[in-house]
């Protein structure tokens, strides 16, 4: 299953709303639920807020390859 298509279905889910709240107080991944608090700089850290997508997830989506090394 593509990454995309993965994220997809969690942000089609009917319970969506309920697991990004709990992603969210918990501070782990709506994808993956590892904690997500470490990131990588302030744009990740920007993206957790917005999507509760943790730094390895972020990773796997966007597949850039610089934004695959921690610095």
């Amino acid at each position: 299953m593509s990454n995309a298509l993965a994220l997809h279905e969690v942000f089609s889910r009917p319970s969506y709303r309920s697991d990004y709240a709990r992603a969210k107080a918990q501070q782990t991944c709506i994808i993956c639920d590892r904690p997500a608090v470490r990131f990588r700089d302030t744009s990740a850290r920007f993206e957790y807020i917005v999507s509760a997508l943790c730094q390895q997830c972020q990773d796997k989506l966007f597949n850039s390859g610089e934004r695959g090394k921690r610095a």
